[in-house]
């Protein structure tokens, strides 16, 4: 029999996970688990920019068959993480300079827009949840980057959620995957003033104050932009 119609095994047996040939109780396919956890790995750096993709490892390091990796590897082609050389070599596409610059600034025509919408419609309790973890980096002396961007996502995508514009919500969505797949994307210095500009953007989300949302998020992008510049020795953007 193929191997890509074997058996197929949890995507994590050390978890318990669900019986052969079956989601994780979340009614995902295995598919879309190999697709979760291969994107993880790309966007936390652990398949790095350049690193060559091998069905077969991939399936033996997620203990799954071939075919819910190849459909994952599908998908994130098309999505423009991953990217095929020569019809067969499979690697994790390299953010140029000049993409991540264009990235961020369509991000920031649209999250301002985002922010615009989603004001007054995002709980007054979720934010100040999110307040209360927002702070408690402040007191980490070494902060986790995961948990930095876990929170970055939190706050963002709440963003693009609460407006109501599902096709908004899935853009914001792909350009920040695509921000966080850059080389540089670990910048320890833009923790502390991230974490005061995500701050700056929730007391305005609370206060339901529709301009000032929009300028922190404007400030908050483009202090991002510019931090990239500077760590690369460019001359600032305009």
């Amino acid at each position: 029999m193929p191997e890509e119609l074997t058996h197929e095994t949890p995507l994590d047996a050390s978890l318990g996970g669900p019986a052969p040939g079956r989601g994780d109780g979340s009614g995902r396919s295995l598919s879309e688990q190999a697709y979760d956890q291969l994107l993880d790995k790309i966007l936390r750096g652990d398949l790095p920019a350049g690193a060559v993709l091998q069905e077969r490892s991939l399936a033996d390091s997620l203990q799954i068959s071939r075919t819910p990796i190849r459909e994952a590897l599908g998908r994130l082609e098309n999505e423009g993480v991953i990217v095929r050389h020569l019809g067969r070599i499979i690697m994790v596409r390299e953010i140029s300079v000049q993409e991540i610059m264009d990235v961020l600034h369509i991000r920031s025509m649209l999250e301002t827009e985002a922010v615009t919408l989603a004001n007054g419609h995002i709980a007054v309790e979720e934010l100040e949840r999110l307040r209360g973890q927002f702070e408690l980096l402040e007191n980490d002396p070494e902060p986790d980057p995961a948990d930095h961007w876990q929170l970055d996502d939190a706050l963002h995508n709440l963003i693009a959620d609460a407006s109501g514009n599902v096709v908004l919500s899935e853009m914001v969505r792909s350009l920040r995957r695509r921000t966080r797949m850059f080389n540089l994307k670990r910048m320890p210095e833009r923790y502390g003033p991230g974490r005061e500009e995500h701050l700056a953007l929730i007391d305005a989300l609370v206060r339901q104050d529709v301009q000032a949302a929009r300028q922190a998020m404007t400030t908050h992008l483009d202090n991002t932009r510019q931090s990239i510049l500077r760590k690369l020795n460019r001359p600032p953007a305009r």
